[in-house]
């Protein structure tokens, strides 16, 4: 009988499940920090759905197979592994869509060309320049920590004058590097979870991240060239 949900696995289950499987797999690593559950979700069961019998949709919550993300080096999550007759033969990370994802699975099943791009890209994510990328606590794992280049994310709300004041910088700064630095803004009014996971005590607050990891931060109002040094030796 063909399965037409996702598929909970865990490092004790891993080798029965992905690597000895009949049909092709694509196994997700996730975790409830780090990934918007109820979109992956729903991404899932659509999968698995559209693909039942061709394809097995496998989870993997990392607490759960500390093993299987090790052996297979997944940092960034959400991860998706893309398994054929046991071996390894693709990977994209990153929150994706149906239809971002569905080009990967062509692939996966030796329909289709493979992606060119690192990871099934969100229809929502960063612009290649021009203004900020607004990001929640729901998408900045997603656009932030899992996105290619490095990153700028403006902490800020809207009652903080400081705030007003820098916001015409970090526009001109998300123009100036558009294609080069992801620039974000984050509301800490409307995202506390991710403030207090950074720490921000005080606004605004600049944060500036690569490979997913904090490399440098600055709280107050700063010049635009203070910022630009600081781009420059990001990138």
């Amino acid at each position: 009988m063909p399965f037409d949900t996702p598929i909970n696995a865990t490092d004790a289950s891993f080798q029965r499940v992905v690597m000895q499987a009949s049909t092709p797999v694509m196994a997700v690593f996730w975790s409830p920090e780090q990934t918007a559950r109820e979109e992956l979700d729903a991404v899932l069961e659509e999968a698995a759905e559209a693909y039942a019998g061709d394809a097995l949709v496998v989870k993997l919550d990392v607490r759960d197979a500390p093993e299987a993300r090790a052996l297979y080096n997944v940092n960034r999550l959400p991860q998706f592994l893309f398994f054929r007759g046991g071996r390894l033969v693709a990977r994209a990370k990153g929150m994706p869509s149906m239809r971002a994802l569905r080009p990967w699975i062509e692939y996966l099943l030796e329909r289709g060309p493979k992606p060119t791009t690192g990871r099934p890209r969100s229809e929502e994510g960063p612009a290649e320049g021009g203004q900020p990328v607004t990001v929640t606590d729901a998408t900045f794992d997603q656009v932030v920590l899992a996105a290619d280049l490095p990153a700028l994310v403006d902490f800020w709300a809207s009652w903080c004058g400081p705030c007003r004041a820098v916001a015409p910088i970090i526009e001109e700064l998300a123009q100036a590097y558009g294609g080069r630095v992801v620039v974000a803004k984050l509301d800490v009014d409307a995202n506390q979870a991710t403030a207090r996971r950074y720490r921000v005590m005080s606004i605004p607050t600049l944060i500036f991240f690569r490979n997913g990891q904090e490399v440098d931060r600055v709280t107050g109002v700063r010049s635009k060239h203070v910022l630009e040094q600081k781009l420059e030796a990001l990138i």
